[in-house]
C-alpha cells in the first residue's frame, strides 16, 4: 500500500492548516469554550472556502472528494484547536445519510445550505444506554404521516440545527427503523439544554422531546424499516472522522508540549533534555503516528470501495485513545501552565475525553472488533 498522500491531498491538507492558523483566534476559542458556544463565524468562513462538505457531490455544493480528504481537513483543524475542529467536523452530522439515501429534493434542501454555511444539521439517534436497537422512540403511521412521541437525549447541535435526521422504530422487529427529516420549529418538537459539559463544549447538546410530532410521509429518508442498516453504514464513516479528530487533538497537544519543553528551563537547561520528558515525548509521538496510520488506512479502504471493517472500528478507538493519552502527558509536561486555560492543552484534554464517549464508548467498538475477529457465535 502506498502511504504517501497525492498532490491534491497535500494541497488540501496545507490549505486547511493555513486556514486554521489564520482563523482560530485563541482568545475567541477560550470565550466559545467557556460559554459553550458553537464557533459560527469560523464555520461560515470555512464553508465559504469549501472546507465543509468536500465529499458532497458537486451538484450539491461539494467537490466529490473522499473520506481521506475529509479526515485530512478534520485532523488539520483539530491540531490547531480541538474544540473548533470538532465543532466544524460535526456541523453536518448525519449528512452522509442524506447523500446515500436522500431524494433529489432532500439533497437540495439539506446539502446545499450545509456546504454554503447557511444551515447546520444533526442526527437524533442514541437513547439511554447507547443501544441501537430496538429504539424507544416509535413512529406510527397515520393518515397525515407519521406520529412520533418520546425523547432523544444528548443530541449534538440539536438546538441550532435547521434540519434534524430522526431515527425511529417503525415496527416491532428490533431492526425495523426508519429515518425522518424534521425541520426545527415543527409543532410537537421541543428542545431543552442538556446542561454543562466537561469537553466538546463548542458542540452544545440538547434533549429533544417529541409530543405527537407529525412527520409528512415525503420526509421519510430512504425506505421504510431499512434505517438500521443505513445507520450502521453511516457510523462506520463517522468512526473514521472521529478518529481523525483524535489524531488532530493528539498532534496539537504534542506540538505544544514539545514547544514548551524547548523553552522551559530547569537547572540551566531545557526540560526537553531530561530523560523523563524525552520518554514521555517519544511515547506521544508513537501514539500519534500509530493512530494516524490506522485512520488513514481506514479512510483509504472506504475510498477504494473496499471498506476494511477492522480498521474502521479501530480508527475511533485508537484515535480517541491517542488523544487522551497524549493530551494527558502534555498537561504533565506543561505542569501548572498545562492546568491553566491559557495553556490550551487542558481543553484539548477535556475534548479528548468527550471524543472517547461520543457516539459510543470505546468498549462498544472493541466488542464489535472482537466479533470481526472470532465471529459472533464463538466464545
Amino acid at each position: 500500500m502506498d502511504f504517501n498522500l497525492n498532490k491534491e491531498q497535500l494541497d488540501i491538507q496545507k490549505a486547511a492548516r493555513e486556514f486554521a492558523k489564520g482563523e482560530f483566534d485563541p482568545d475567541l476559542v477560550l470565550e466559545h469554550d467557556r460559554n459553550q458556544q458553537f464557533p459560527r463565524s469560523v464555520w461560515e468562513k470555512a464553508s465559504e472556502l469549501g472546507f465543509i462538505g468536500v465529499h458532497y457531490p458537486e451538484a450539491f455544493g461539494g467537490q466529490d472528494m473522499g473520506l481521506l480528504d475529509v479526515a485530512l481537513i478534520t485532523e488539520a483543524f483539530c491540531t490547531q484547536d480541538s474544540g473548533v475542529g470538532m465543532a466544524l467536523g460535526l456541523s453536518d452530522f448525519g449528512a452522509d445519510l442524506i447523500i446515500a439515501q436522500g431524494s433529489q429534493e432532500q439533497k437540495e434542501k439539506v446539502l446545499l445550505p450545509l456546504a454554503q454555511g447557511k444551515a447546520l444539521m444533526t442526527l437524533a439517534l442514541l437513547e439511554d444506554g447507547y443501544a441501537l436497537a430496538p429504539l424507544k422512540v416509535f413512529a406510527k403511521k397515520e393518515p397525515r404521516g407519521y406520529a412520533v412521541s418520546g425523547s432523544k437525549p444528548f443530541v449534538t447541535l440539536g438546538d441550532l440545527a435547521q434540519n434534524i435526521l430522526l431515527v425511529c422504530q417503525t415496527a416491532d422487529d428490533s431492526l425495523s427503523q426508519s429515518l425522518f427529516l424534521v425541520e426545527r420549529g415543527t409543532p410537537g418538537l421541543e428542545c431543552r439544554p442538556s446542561g454543562g459539559k466537561l469537553g466538546m463544549r463548542m458542540v452544545p447538546d440538547c434533549i429533544l422531546s417529541f409530543d405527537r410530532l407529525i412527520v409528512p410521509e415525503e420526509h421519510l429518508v430512504g425506505e421504510k424499516d431499512q434505517g438500521h442498516g443505513y445507520v450502521m453504514t453511516f457510523l462506520n464513516t463517522m468512526r473514521v472522522r472521529c478518529g481523525a479528530m483524535g489524531v488532530g487533538a493528539a498532534q496539537g497537544a504534542l506540538d505544544r508540549a514539545v514547544d514548551y519543553g524547548k523553552k522551559r528551563e530547569q537547572f540551566g537547561r531545557a526540560i526537553i533534555s531530561f530523560d523523563l520528558i524525552k520518554n514521555m515525548v517519544a511515547d506521544m509521538v508513537i501514539a500519534v503516528e500509530a493512530a494516524r496510520l490506522v485512520v488513514y488506512k481506514a479512510a483509504r479502504s472506504a475510498d477504494q470501495g473496499k471498506p476494511d471493517p477492522r480498521f474502521i472500528l479501530m480508527s475511533k478507538v485508537v484515535g480517541a485513545k491517542a488523544a487522551y493519552d497524549v493530551t494527558n502527558r502534555a498537561v504533565q509536561i506543561l505542569g501548572g501552565f498545562g492546568y491553566m486555560t491559557e495553556g490550551q492543552v487542558e481543553h484539548f484534554y477535556r475534548d479528548a475525553k468527550a471524543l472517547e464517549l461520543f457516539m459510543e464508548p470505546g468498549r462498544v467498538e472493541k466488542d464489535m472488533l472482537v466479533e470481526q475477529v472470532v465471529g459472533k457465535d464463538k466464545g
